[in-house]
């Protein structure tokens, strides 16, 4: 089974997922102006990992997040039973599946409490090495979450209580630390914010949590915050740059249809958001066939091994490269530049620190 790829089996288990993804209607977004101005587009202020920024309102929003190195997913709304009738079915699954040196590929199933579950089962029936774990916990019915966690170590033993034992009370802990947010709500307290909760105590390596709304058919805007960075390759927004005027610059000598005719720098400049210090950098490519593209960043390149107190933060807009999709349907045509720089600067400007995001007090260190 491709895990990449796969739907999350509770969710299919009780079929409360919709199908396909939305994608963005009607007219281009635009900052908010004074109400004779006849705009009346409104912009929503979400919290993404410890700071808060606004995206447009009526937009599609897709939310990635990683937690305890399990890549976490908020299950649509269901019920208690249905959420234990899911996570059955899943242990069920694997039980049922063989395994050539076990009764089955279901590894070890533990059930917290009355709200949380945890599947140990092998990806692979013919090898002990790397299970893979999901984690399931049910908040209320608007939040359950499912974290999935691939190659956990176990040097390759054979499945007993035992060697689990200690495996549950590494993982299990953070489940009772998820504190769901209402509609519009924002933590009282430190901790992480993910999709409809915040995430408190130890996040654990690599942890992020990233919001993208599409805010128009093709053009998405988002923000990436990201710590405990370990053993990853961080670039500054200036290097990352320079990645994207080395690609520029043809050294294949490639004069295709969508070759690279002509790339501008429009901005590259040092930007402070909040008291935070950030690389922000505009450009603008166009293409032998005509397409005409933007990239629009403001980074904080963050360390390694920095903890919570050196995050890398990443806004971003990016407009399609190419005119259609891969079915050929047309993307939303981009207004005028000055408006599309207006609409980057504005939500830059909703960019903000969350008061008590960090325990005592503490204060993030900007490293660029």
């Amino acid at each position: 089974m491709n895990l990449l790829a796969r739907r999350s089996l509770i969710v299919a288990a009780v079929a409360t997922l919709l199908g396909g993804c939305a994608t963005a209607q009607g007219n281009w977004p635009a900052p908010p102006n004074p109400p004779e101005t006849g705009n009346t587009m409104s912009w929503k202020t979400h919290c993404v990992g410890r700071v808060m920024i606004s995206l447009p309102e009526d937009r599609p929003l897709i939310w990635t997040a990683s937690i305890d190195v399990g890549q976490v997913k908020r299950i649509p709304a269901l019920s208690e039973q249905q959420f234990w009738d899911g996570v059955e079915l899943v242990r069920q699954r694997y039980l049922s599946q063989k395994h050539d040196d076990a009764p089955s590929r279901l590894a070890h199933f533990e059930k917290v409490g009355n709200t949380a579950a945890l599947v140990f089962y092998y990806d692979n029936p013919a090898s002990f090495w790397g299970p893979v774990l999901e984690r399931f916990v049910y908040l209320d019915r608007e939040h359950a979450y499912e974290f999935l966690t691939k190659g956990i170590v176990t040097k390759g033993q054979a499945p007993t209580a035992a060697l689990f034992q200690p495996l549950v009370q590494q993982y299990a802990p953070v489940l009772s630390r998820i504190h769901p947010l209402a509609p519009g709500q924002f933590p009282g307290r430190d901790g992480l914010c993910i999709d409809s909760a915040v995430v408190s105590g130890d996040t654990g390596r690599n942890a992020k949590a990233v919001l993208v709304s599409e805010i128009a058919y093709g053009t998405r805007l988002g923000i990436a915050y990201l710590e405990n960075n370990y053993k990853v390759e961080l670039l500054s927004g200036y290097e990352e740059l320079k990645f994207d005027e080395d690609h520029a610059k043809n050294p294949m000598g490639y004069d295709g249809p969508d070759a690279f005719k002509d790339f501008k720098v429009l901005r590259k400049r040092e930007r402070t958001l909040a008291g935070i210090a950030g690389q922000e950098f505009v450009t603008r490519t166009q293409r032998n066939d005509g397409q005409v593209f933007y990239s629009m960043q403001w980074t904080v390149k963050g360390a390694l091994d920095g903890g919570v107190l050196k995050p890398r933060i990443v806004v971003h807009l990016n407009t399609p490269q190419t005119a259609t999709d891969t079915k050929g349907k047309p993307y939303d045509k981009l207004p005028p530049e000055p408006e599309l720089l207006k609409l980057w600067d504005y939500a830059l400007s909703t960019f903000k620190w969350r008061e008590g995001a960090l325990p005592d007090g503490q204060q993030i260190q900007a490293v660029n």
